[in-house]
């Protein structure tokens, strides 16, 4: 069973206040060294790591992806947001829909709509 996702940064207030923002939810606990925002049993966490310096070395290696009940709703909160966008929504053959930004590490994001 997955259980959830960690991601490390330097900036821990920044990436709280991102994703906060972006996904409209506040965590439900932070302090010095990590947010943690839960979605029913699943958490995404964001952390800082001692090994962890600078923006993402290797953006393509993993996407992080966020369900959505209507992709062009959240593809105008991500406009309003000036978030960078990378792709944007465009419908995928298995019938749902994609679309692809940044956080501020560069981390690549993407909201999914299952239909």
């Amino acid at each position: 069973m997955f259980a959830g996702i960690i991601i490390s940064t330097q900036n821990l207030n920044k990436m709280c206040e991102f994703y906060s923002n972006v996904l409209e939810i506040k965590p439900n606990n932070i302090d010095d060294s990590h947010a943690s925002f839960h979605f029913g049993d699943f958490k995404f966490i964001i952390s800082t790591h001692d090994r962890i310096s600078g923006k993402s070395k290797d953006k393509h290696r993993i996407m992080i992806n966020f369900a959505v009940d209507d992709i062009y709703k959240w593809y105008n909160k991500l406009l309003s947001l000036n978030i960078k966008i990378i792709q944007p929504p465009y419908s995928e053959e298995w019938g749902g829909y994609i679309c692809t930004f940044e956080d501020i590490d560069e981390n690549i994001i993407q909201f999914i709509q299952i239909n």
